[in-house]
């Protein structure tokens, strides 16, 4: 399965370069853009190739964030789709279909909003005109079948209006100290595991949006790895090239987090004979054997916990989990930083290890926040990563530039920012002294004095 999808992967890259370049033949310095969705599932092929070929001068998607303005599960999930495409282009990315479906008022603005501080330069509603044929003739635009606009275009026309007030700050350039691995051979190789590698990372993605920190989705074999931190969230297949690379990161000085899942396989889908983490059990200085199923060993438990759950200590903190899975850890030089504590005995499922300049993290769990949230606090401050500016929770926020900082208020109720000093709203054209408020599910764009 693994050579087929990579066949067909392949194939599809191929005809797309050629379309790339037919265009360009054609059309000189044209700017170049399309609507990415190449992780749908059963259409899945490594897009990477492209993405850092730059050829694709404006990377692109259609953001479909769903239709509710309370939640914000659905704006992260297709904030992930912006980052999985733009990888790590400096590029603009083009919003080229933005939707204009039955979402709630509001919730148009503040998806796109939301679009801003991950690069985004482009809201663009698909469809002006709901369709008079065609296979999506009963989608919804701004204006209705009769040519008469609707309350989403006044929402769209509101966007247009407040964006023009701000556009020469953008688009915004991610500024990321953190790489998060992408592997196309690791989705197709996990599409069986109760966590599959795409589900993995995006839990890695939403650690940084809770925090408003930048981090860039990188294929490893691809990157130049220029970051201080990154993640390896359940990357089962690793090849010689992505693991020489994650070893040379370590060992100039890198800290690497790898999760279960990870470096199972060789390159053609074969398992490791050799001691896993196939090609890097040295680096990280372990030795992963077999597995565990959580819910049968409850039945020993010694907290009576039932299904999947679990409890761990991480240096003296206690963590409540779930898991369907966890690796068996021996040390072979690894610091044991943390354990499984419920069960039948304990089992070491955080280890840490010192491998030339670096550092070598291993957790023996899928990557999910209440696992993983802890040791990223740590090592934001341990590594110096600079942190986002300092909001209450339910604020999105970045600083665009030196003296300019973009919020949006993504709960229900009104925050209040802590700014010292003098600072001016250029949305709403007026002045604060000090602190100032938002408004619930509002945005603002500060310019600090």
């Amino acid at each position: 399965m693994l050579d087929f999808r990579r066949f067909v992967s392949d194939e599809i890259n191929q005809l797309l370069f050629k379309v790339i370049d037919k265009v360009n033949t054609n059309a000189p310095n044209t700017l170049i853009n399309t609507n990415a969705w190449y992780y749908s599932a059963m259409k899945y092929f490594d897009y990477s190739q492209i993405a850092y070929s730059g050829k694709m001068t404006r990377e692109g998607c259609g953001f479909y964030p769903g239709l509710s303005l309370t939640t914000n599960w659905g704006v992260m999930n297709a904030l992930f789709g912006i980052s999985r495409i733009q990888f790590e282009s400096t590029n603009p990315f083009w919003c080229s279909e933005f939707t204009t479906m039955t979402a709630v008022p509001n919730s148009i603005r503040k998806s796109a909003y939301a679009t801003l501080m991950y690069g985004n330069q482009m809201v663009c509603g698909w469809t002006w005109q709901s369709m008079l044929s065609g296979e999506e003739q009963y989608l919804e635009g701004m204006v209705d079948w009769d040519g008469i606009p609707n309350r989403k275009y006044e929402e769209y026309k509101k966007i247009a209006t407040e964006f023009k007030k701000i556009e020469k700050f953008f688009p915004y350039k991610p500024q990321a100290e953190v790489g998060l691995a992408f592997s196309f051979p690791s989705q197709i190789a996990s599409s069986y595991f109760p966590e599959q590698h795409d589900s993995q990372l995006q839990a890695c993605f939403d650690l940084f949006y809770w925090r408003n920190l930048d981090a860039r989705i990188v294929e490893i074999s691809r990157s130049s790895l220029n970051y201080k931190l990154l993640f390896v969230p359940g990357v089962v297949v690793m090849d010689e090239a992505t693991a020489n690379k994650i070893r040379d990161f370590v060992k100039n000085g890198g800290t690497v987090v790898m999760t279960s899942n990870s470096a199972i396989v060789d390159e053609t889908g074969q398992v490791f004979a050799s001691t896993r983490p196939g090609r890097l059990s040295d680096v990280f200085g372990i030795r992963i054997g077999s597995y565990e199923e959580t819910e049968v060993l409850n039945e020993i438990s010694r907290k009576s916990l039932k299904g999947k759950k679990i409890e761990l200590n991480y240096k003296g903190k206690t963590i409540d989990t779930e898991s369907s899975r966890f690796d068996i850890i021996e040390s072979k030089g690894a610091e044991i930083i943390g354990s499984i504590t419920s069960l039948d005995k304990d089992y070491p499922i955080f280890t840490s290890n010192n491998y030339g300049k670096g550092r070598a993290i291993y957790v023996g769990l899928p990557a999910k926040n209440e696992i993983l949230g802890t040791l990223l606090d740590e090592l934001i401050v341990e590594l110096s990563i600079q942190k986002g500016p300092e909001v209450p929770n339910g604020v999105m926020a970045r600083q665009i530039d030196k003296n300019h900082i973009l919020f949006l208020n993504i709960s229900g109720e009104p925050k209040e920012i802590q700014m010292k000093g003098n600072s001016r709203s250029i949305l709403f054209d007026k002045d604060y002294s000090g602190n100032f408020m938002i408004a619930p599910y509002e945005p603002e764009f500060i310019e600090v004095k």
